[in-house]
């Protein structure tokens, strides 16, 4: 009897996908960077580039093994884009939420988004 459940892809065959995600999600940070009026320094812009790209990589990799029937390659690359605009922010938000479910305390997130108001004056009491 043969299994008829899809082999999963080895990581070389999902190479050239994760790496065109990387590029789209960097150069997709690093256009919105060089696209304000004020452009940061450039370590800032490299390091924004980077973990954006790093996002969009993280992402269309969840897609990968979450979406079935496997999604379409431009969906994969529009979701890298995106991820690349909003910064590498998700990561701090994907990551907080593992924490959480896992039930570990939340580590201090560089990339993470400035708290709400109301969530720093929280902090500052204690």
């Amino acid at each position: 009897m043969s299994d008829s459940s899809p082999i999963p892809p080895s990581l070389l065959t999902l190479a050239p996908l994760l790496g065109a995600a990387f590029v789209a999600g960097g150069i997709t940070q690093l256009a919105r960077l060089l696209g304000q009026d004020q452009t940061p320094r450039a370590r800032t812009v490299a390091a924004l580039a980077v973990a954006a790209g790093i996002a969009a990589l993280t992402v269309v990799a969840l897609m990968t093994v979450t979406l079935r029937p496997d999604p379409a390659p431009a969906l994969l690359l529009a979701a890298a884009c995106v991820t690349g605009w909003s910064g590498p922010g998700i990561l701090a938000r994907l990551g907080a939420l593992i924490e959480r479910r896992l039930g570990l305390s939340p580590s201090p997130a560089l990339f993470a988004p400035d708290p709400a108001p109301a969530e720093a004056e929280g902090r500052g009491q204690g």
